[in-house]
Formats: structure tokens, C-alpha cells, sequence
């Protein structure tokens, strides 16, 4: 399909917009028990658990990020030990901490 052509899109653009007399009529506000799971879950298969003792990484974040070498010859997969520490370390959580109240 070409990109230019977007007589498609106005079409329905169009038809599901919000009107001047539904803005003005309708009672706006949040639905807050109405929102989707943050998640993707998988009803159909098994949890699998991660392991807890990450190893910390080797270089600063910055620093991998910046290296210029050359990655070693092969196919590489990574063992879930990788894998954990990978998905824990670019998600930010470094520390929890619990506040009162």
C-alpha cells in the first residue's frame, strides 16, 4: 500500500473522532477497573522461574554501550542466569525500598 494514500485514513479517522456535542455532552473521567494488564500473560504455560543470584556486570552501562569491539565468532545464546541479570539490569530495578504509609 502507498503511504500517500490516506483517503483510507482520513475515512476512518473521520467516522471515530469525538464530536464538538459528544466533548461537551459526555461526562469525561477515567475508568481506572477498566485498564488493560501492564503484562502479557501466558495462561498455557508453565512460570519459569528466574534465578535470584545475578552476577553484577562487568562493565558500567555506559561504558558497554560506547564499545566499539568486535563480538566473538559463533552462535551465542545465553543461560537464563545471563538471561535474568540482562532483563533485571535493563529494567532499572536495582534496590527496593518500603516506605510507611
Amino acid at each position: 500500500m502507498d503511504n500517500r494514500l490516506v483517503d483510507a485514513t482520513w475515512t476512518y479517522h473521520n467516522g471515530t473522532k469525538h464530536s464538538y456535542e459528544s466533548l461537551r455532552t459526555s461526562a469525561h473521567f477515567l475508568d481506572w477497573p477498566n485498564q488493560p494488564l501492564p503484562f502479557k500473560v501466558y495462561s498455557t504455560l508453565e512460570p519459569l522461574p528466574l534465578p535470584g543470584d545475578l552476577a553484577l556486570p562487568a562493565l558500567p552501562a555506559l561504558v558497554a554501550i560506547g564499545a566499539s569491539g568486535a563480538d566473538p565468532p559463533g552462535h551465542h545464546v545465553p543461560d537464563l542466569r545471563t538471561l535474568a541479570g540482562i532483563l533485571f539490569f535493563s529494567a532499572g530495578i536495582t534496590r527496593r525500598r518500603t516506605f510507611s504509609g
